[in-house]
C-alpha cells in the first residue's frame, strides 16, 4: 500500500538527530506484567490490527507498506532491563528509549515492559508517526491491549463546503502564514539527547473549569500550557512575549486505513495575560476563530492544490511553515478512553504521551486523557531547553490555579472579554 503524502513527509523528517515515532506509556496498577504475557495477548489480537504487521519497502513509485509475514513479537515486545524503576529511573528509561530510532527493516513499533518500584507496570509503546497518528494509537490500544472488546469503527465521510472554503481562504493565509517578531527561545541545532517530564492533572476539574468559562478542555490545556511556558521563560529570560503554537488536527478520511491525513492551525498563546481565567477566555476566542473558519481543512486543501500546480511553491510554503518564526512549539491533545480500561486485569490509571521535537523546535508538549486524568508529556533537548522540571512544575501549578480561580469566580468577566 503506497504511503500518503503526509506519511512520506514524516519519513523525510527523520534523521540521526530526529526520530519519527510517538510514545504512549500506559501506567498499569496491580501485579507486574511480563513481556511474555503481553506478547500472548497481542498475538491473539493481531488479526484486528493489520497495521502492526506493516513494514516499509521501496517500490518504483516510492516507499510503501507491505505485510511482514515473519513478524517476530519477541523482537517487538521486550522486558526492560534493570527494573523495577523508581520515578527518576523511569523518566531516564523513557528518554533513552524515545531517542532510539525504530528499525526500518521491521514493522515500526516496539513495547518495553517496565516494572515499577512502587508497584505496577509501565508499557512504553513506540509507534512510528507515519504508521499511526494519535487517533490510530487509541484505536490500536483498544484492539490489542485493553481487556474490553474493541469498539466498532464508525465509517467517516469527508464533507466539504467549497464555497465557504473559498470565502475564507485569504483569512487562512493571513493567520497561518504569519511569522513571529523575534527569535524563539527553543530555537537551535538539536542533538540526539532528550529529557522528558510528565504531569498528571484532574481532568473532571479542568472540564468543569472550561465549561464555566464557556470554553473546552482543549482550551484549558492550552491556557495551562501558556502559564507553564510563561513561568519557564520568566525563569530563564525574564522577558515574556506571546509564543505561537502549532495545534495538529486529524482530518476525517474516507478510508481510515489510507494513512495519516493531518493538518494544523497556529495561534499566539496569550502568555502576557497573567490572570488564569482571562487567559482561558483569550485562548477560547483564538481557537473558536480557527475552528469556525475551518483553518486546518482549508490549509490542507490549499497545500495539496499547490503541490499539484506548483511543487516548487509548495516546497517554499512548507519551509516557511516549518521555520522557528512560523511557530515556537508544536502541541497536541489526544483524547483517550472515557471509561476505565485494563490490560490483563491491571487498571490503566494514566497514559503518558510523548511526541518528537524537531529542527529548530527543541520543545514538544503533548497531552493524553485516561478517564479522569489528563497527562502532560514534555520532551526537550536538554542542551537547548534546560530545567524541564521547572516547566513541569509550572504546568502543575497553573492547572491548580486555573481550577481554583474558576471555582472562586465562575461568572466574572473583565471589560476586555466583554
Amino acid at each position: 500500500m503506497p504511503l500518503s503524502d503526509e506519511d512520506r513527509a514524516i519519513l523525510d523528517l527523520e534523521c540521526p538527530t530526529v526520530v519519527g515515532h510517538v510514545l504512549h506509556a500506559a501506567m498499569l496498577v496491580g501485579a507486574p506484567v511480563t513481556a511474555a504475557e503481553l506478547r500472548e495477548r497481542i498475538a491473539a489480537r493481531l488479526p484486528g490490527a493489520p497495521e502492526l504487521r506493516y513494514r516499509l519497502t521501496e517500490l518504483p513509485g516510492g516507499p510503501a507498506w507491505v505485510p511482514d509475514a515473519d513478524l517476530d513479537l519477541t523482537r517487538h515486545v521486550v522486558d526492560a532491563p534493570d527494573g523495577p524503576y523508581d520515578d527518576a529511573a523511569l523518566r531516564a528509561l523513557i528518554a533513552a528509549r524515545f531517542a532510539r530510532h525504530l528499525d526500518r527493516s521491521r514493522p515500526l513499533w516496539a513495547i518495553d515492559v517496565a516494572p515499577l518500584a512502587g508497584g505496577g507496570t509501565a508499557l512504553l509503546w513506540r509507534v512510528h508517526h507515519a504508521l499511526a497518528d494519535g487517533a490510530t494509537m487509541t484505536r490500536l490500544s483498544h484492539t490489542v491491549l485493553y481487556d474490553e472488546a474493541p469498539p466498532a469503527a464508525a465509517p467517516t465521510v469527508l464533507r466539504e463546503d467549497h464555497e465557504r472554503r473559498r470565502a475564507h481562504l485569504m483569512g487562512v493565509i493571513s493567520r497561518e502564514f504569519t511569522v513571529g517578531p523575534g527569535r524563539s527561545p527553543f530555537d537551535g541545532a538539536i542533538s540526539t539527547r532528550r529529557d522528558v517530564a510528565f504531569v498528571d492533572t484532574d481532568l473532571p476539574a479542568l472540564h468543569a473549569t472550561a465549561r464555566s468559562a464557556g470554553a473546552t478542555v482543549n482550551d484549558a490545556f492550552l491556557a495551562v500550557l501558556a502559564g507553564g511556558l510563561r513561568r519557564w521563560v520568566d525563569h530563564h529570560a525574564g522577558t515574556v512575549t506571546d509564543l505561537r503554537v502549532r495545534v495538529p488536527v486529524s482530518l476525517p478520511r474516507e478510508d481510515p486505513s489510507a494513512g495519516n491525513r493531518d493538518s494544523a492551525f497556529d495561534l499566539p498563546l496569550p502568555m502576557h495575560v497573567t490572570d488564569p481565567v482571562e487567559r482561558l477566555r483569550a485562548v477560547h476566542e483564538l481557537t473558536t476563530c480557527r475552528k469556525d473558519a475551518r483553518d486546518a481543512a482549508l490549509l490542507d486543501d490549499l497545500l495539496h492544490r499547490l503541490a499539484e500546480v506548483s511543487p516548487p511553491l509548495r516546497r517554499v510554503c512548507d519551509r516557511l511553515r516549518a521555520s522557528a518564526r512560523a511557530f515556537t512549539v508544536s502541541v497536541s491533545n489526544v483524547p483517550g478512553p472515557r471509561t476505565p480500561v485494563a490490560v490483563l486485569g491491571r487498571r490503566v490509571r494514566a497514559t503518558w504521551p510523548l511526541a518528537e521535537i524537531g529542527f529548530h523546535h527543541a520543545l514538544r508538549v503533548t497531552a493524553a486523557s485516561m478517564v479522569d486524568v489528563l497527562s502532560f508529556g514534555v520532551c526537550v533537548d536538554p542542551g537547548l531547553v534546560p530545567d524541564v522540571d521547572v516547566m513541569a512544575d509550572g504546568l502543575r501549578a497553573e492547572a491548580d490555579l486555573l481550577v481554583a480561580a474558576c471555582q472562586v469566580r465562575p461568572a466574572s468577566r473583565s471589560a476586555a472579554s466583554r
